[in-house]
């Protein structure tokens, strides 16, 4: 199984990760409080914020399953048309959710639900965020294993302890403080590893990159647009509405990037950075489809079929093809992707837990006593399921090495579509919340309960229907279900009253 790499490239590779634990460890230093553990003291700059949010939204499913999508036969840019909804989106977020986020001094994006509909609403949100983003990235970790273990031949199971324990050290150590400012680092290195990446593809081509371009337009792998509209299939229509609710759901929604606005200054540089990612994150698609292209283009010259694992393709040729030196720095980026994702999924599941479950808030002409001590107490607590999420994402990774058929399909696709489908959810109750209409909380409960099994039968591939709804799709069917449902069983059940800490 596995390439052994040259001992130049095994020690960039080590040194890359143990600058990057020392780095988060030494940034990080001083987070003693809550405020400063869990929103960095609310005191970063925009730009930070900015490359933390590109960088955590950019897993090693991006880079490794992504370039699979071009490199498909009969693959092209098509993915694009996801990224045109949430761009949109994200405008969308920036107007309307966003500034709901600063009106109080809040730790999750779930307590503006609390106050709206009380705190059982909060915390079946927080805890729906918890467990699929546990999901989602135990599945992120188990594809970084992947590289790992091809390049050192080592088995799965310690390739994924490898990674997640090196990045459990420094997320429960520095805080989102250190996460955020180690994410800004990881965004130049792994961008910097695709550039070399195509530039290393295009120097084993007699045309180089006029090559790579010239099989793109031929093969019609540069084709964006798929105007015929379709439930089980990637089209403009699934890229552009499911696009725009699926940004709704994973930046307005979803704790691992509300964390991220909350460490801003103020509303005003959260909005910048929030803003400006949209068009990044795109172009950011655009250039590992252009990996994937590129690929394309070296199968075609040496006269060598496709391989059939597509999320793997990328790093075979890393490991297989790339020269002594690059290898090692290509490497890092994959690690680069993969620590910056997993880092800030611990730290904002950790947050949610702490925040929405742990935390007490004083109810009106309340003072709690023992503060600092309360909250020396909760930041201890932070650190302690920092390492407990660590530990449940390493064994969703280790339960799917066991059973393969689970990422029978394209990672990216999977983990499109878990995080669309749970964040969904939130985005049908935080419509609730906009309106004029005073819900009852527990009409916002039969809502998400109805979309969740909903949906869930939707997406479920060989279901009942015959066919499955595209995960593109998922965050607006379960979006709009809730929300229809919720509001037809507010209309159904007679009104009273309901306190906001029930």
């Amino acid at each position: 199984m596995g390439i052994q790499i040259s001992p130049i490239d095994s020690a960039i590779l080590f040194a890359y990760v143990t600058l990057t634990l020392a780095f988060g460890v030494w940034i990080g230093r001083g987070s003693e409080t809550l405020n400063r553990f869990l929103v960095g003291g609310r005191d970063l700059p925009w730009w930070a914020v900015l490359g933390s949010i590109v960088a955590t939204e950019t897993s090693a499913v991006t880079f490794l399953s992504v370039p699979g999508l071009a490199l498909a036969q009969g693959g092209n840019f098509g993915f694009l048309q996801l990224a045109i909804g949430l761009v949109l989106g994200r405008l969308l977020v920036v107007i309307w959710l966003l500034p709901s986020f600063f009106r109080d001094e809040i730790f999750t994006a779930y307590d503006v639900l609390k106050v709206r509909f009380g705190g059982l609403t909060q915390r079946t949100a927080s805890a729906l965020f918890i467990t699929t983003r546990t999901i989602a990235d135990g599945l992120r970790l188990y594809l970084t294993a992947l590289v790992l273990g091809q390049v050192t031949g080592f088995g799965l199971t310690p390739c994924v302890l490898a990674i997640g324990i090196s990045t459990v050290i420094y997320a429960s150590m520095g805080g989102v403080r250190g996460v955020i400012w180690t994410d800004c680092i990881q965004l130049v290195v792994y961008l910097i590893g695709a550039m070399v990446a195509i530039g290393v593809i295009a120097d084993k081509l007699p045309d180089g990159l006029s090559q790579i371009i010239r099989f793109g337009q031929e093969t019609d792998r540069f084709v964006v647009v798929n105007p015929q509209f379709s439930l089980d299939q990637p089209n403009l229509w699934a890229g552009i509405l499911g696009g725009i609710f699926l940004a709704l759901a994973t930046h307005g929604a979803d704790q691992m990037m509300v964390q991220r606005y909350l460490c801003s200054r103020g509303l005003r540089q959260a909005r910048w950075a929030l803003g400006l990612s949209g068009p990044l994150v795109a172009a950011q698609f655009a250039l590992f489809l252009l990996v994937g292209v590129a690929l394309a283009a070296w199968y075609a010259q040496i006269n060598a079929p496709l391989p059939t694992k597509l999320d793997e393709a990328f790093a075979n040729f890393i490991v297989g093809q790339m020269p002594i030196g690059l290898c090692g720095l290509t490497l890092a980026a994959v690690f680069s992707v993969a620590m910056s994702t997993l880092s800030s999924s611990l730290t904002s599941s950790a947050s949610a837990v702490v925040n929405d479950f742990l935390r007490q808030t004083p109810r009106s002409g309340e003072v709690l006593t023992g503060v600092v001590a309360e909250d020396h107490r909760l930041t201890r607590a932070s650190r302690v399921w920092t390492i407990v999420f660590g530990g449940l994402q390493m064994a969703v990774a280790i339960v799917v090495i066991h059973s393969p058929s689970l990422v029978a399909v394209s990672v990216v696709n999977q983990v499109i579509t878990v995080a669309g489908f749970s964040s969904g959810l939130i985005v049908g109750i935080f419509l609730l919340g906009r309106s004029s209409r005073r819900f009852a909380q527990r009409s916002g409960l039969i809502g998400m309960l109805t979309a969740f099994l909903f949906t869930l039968l939707l997406i479920i591939p060989n279901n009942w229907l015959g066919w499955s709804l595209h995960g593109w799709w998922a965050a607006m069917v379960a979006s709009v279900v809730c929300y229809v449902v919720a509001l037809a069983a507010d209309y159904s059940f007679p009104r009273k009253v309901e306190t906001a800490d029930a």
